[in-house]
């Protein structure tokens, strides 16, 4: 039957080479590389857009945690306030002078929601302080702030500081006293008021009592009688579209 005298060389090769998988060309070799490349970075790229849209979202409709009532909001209106004094929603800002989130917050959202809320009566806005154990000088310059204060400057210095917040120290006070016209005498001997300092820990204090633990931290909600209702806290330096979302359901509740 297999007598070809060639049988006895092609028929090994036969059976060697069938049902075998072919061994693929280098060109082969070097496509399929290419597409399992092509398809790790079709996974990152998912996930970087999955982590943007997480942002994107976070951003927009961000947690607040819920708060029991807050009393005495003002402080007996000794706080820095912005906008009217009757203004239906008051929002507490908790702030730190070294805090670079913060200054981002004042660069980036506030001057809009001032514009769009603030002086347009719809918020009221105060500010406590919440100098961080790990910012050398955020007490220092809450004091400085709160000296200011004293003689109608708070807003102006606000600025100065965050201005200037990689250099806070007692040379940078003085000079933005005087840039401001304060009278340096009295700004000079409030700095070492040992009754400032013991507001700037008593913000600090008021602070932790909610909840708050880091800068810049927002308790934001209706008022009645110098009392929120149902507050919420929102950590970080959101952007603006974020309060606006908090704010204009606070006032379709009303």
């Amino acid at each position: 039957m297999f007598n070809h005298p060639l049988m006895f060389i092609w028929l090994p090769l036969l059976l060697l080479s069938g049902c075998q998988p072919q061994q693929p060309s280098s060109s082969e070799q070097e496509l399929k590389q290419s597409m399992a490349e092509i398809k790790l970075q079709l996974v990152k790229m998912e996930k970087q857009i999955k982590e943007i849209h997480e942002i994107a979202t976070a951003s927009t409709a961000p947690k607040a945690k819920e708060l029991p009532p807050l009393a005495d909001l003002d402080n007996q209106d000794k706080l820095p306030s912005l906008g009217q004094s009757d203004a239906p929603i008051v929002i507490v800002e908790f702030s730190d002078f070294q805090c670079p989130y913060c200054k981002r917050f004042l660069e980036l959202s506030f001057p809009k929601l001032k514009q769009q809320y603030i002086d347009t009566g719809k918020v009221r806005y105060l500010v406590r302080n919440f100098p961080l154990s790990f910012h050398a000088n955020a007490e220092s310059a809450a004091i400085a702030a709160a000296c200011a204060g004293k003689q109608d400057s708070y807003w102006p210095m606000r600025e100065q500081l965050f201005a200037n917040i990689t250099r806070l120290n007692p040379e940078l006070y003085l000079s933005s006293a005087k840039q401001q016209d304060l009278q340096l005498p009295d700004f000079e001997a409030c700095l070492d008021d040992p009754a400032i300092k013991a507001s700037v820990m008593a913000d600090l204090q008021y602070g932790q009592q909610y909840g708050v633990t880091g800068t810049p931290s927002f308790i934001i909600g209706r008022v009645s009688n110098n009392q929120m209702q149902t507050p919420k806290l929102l950590v970080g330096a959101h952007p603006y579209e974020a309060f606006s979302a908090i704010l204009d359901k606070l006032q379709q509740d009303n």
